[in-house]
């Protein structure tokens, strides 16, 4: 299914999206409920080995109650987030269903942690129907379906012109992230 979507780019139907990837970035990024401050001063308060307290500021971040794991899977987190390359996706499968339950929140983690990873988004997600992606919708870490979204994520910002580029404190997977959830939302 993905394949074909990606052999089948349709560049046309592109275009009006990266025309406007500047203004949807920004119409999405400075809400006030997106907290722009608080991500861009997260993405350096994230550090490796990543202590206690930083999977609590990503959550807060996030808006989510502190996740309640055990020692020995907060350690087994650690390790994922030490042993994942990006844009690998299948070491979902090495942890746990407490882990796996919230593709929103591990996706965060992974964002903040590398800064490739995008951020899992309902309304990203519609952004990239727009354009002819379908990436199905599901809450649980699927490690072929969040791969999807990444690659396809990946392969608009390798097509899309030096225009969308913006000089920016954010990372590009967050610049098109936010652009194709502003996108989705219209």
């Amino acid at each position: 299914m993905q394949t074909l979507s990606l052999l089948a780019v349709d560049r046309n139907r592109l275009r009006p999206f990266f025309e406007r990837v500047p203004e949807l970035f920004e119409m999405h990024h400075h809400q006030a409920e997106e907290d722009p401050e608080g991500y861009e001063e997260l993405l350096y308060k994230v550090y490796r080995p990543y202590p206690n307290h930083m999977f609590g500021l990503i959550d807060e971040w996030m808006g989510l109650e502190e996740l309640k794991i055990s020692s020995e899977q907060e350690i087994m987190l650690r390790l994922f987030l030490l042993a994942i390359r990006y844009p690998d996706t299948l070491l979902f499968e090495s942890l746990d269903d407490v882990m796996t339950s919230d593709l929103r929140r591990l996706s965060a983690y992974l964002h903040f942690t590398s800064h490739t990873y995008a951020i899992w988004d309902e309304d990203t997600r519609k952004g990239l129907a727009k354009l002819g992606f379908e990436i199905p919708a599901t809450e649980e870490a699927d490690p072929f379906i969040y791969g999807a979204y990444v690659g396809t994520i990946e392969l608009l910002k390798d097509l899309a012109p030096f225009t969308c580029f913006l000089e920016h404190d954010v990372p590009r997977q967050r610049l098109f992230q936010a652009a194709l959830a502003a996108y989705g939302r219209e």
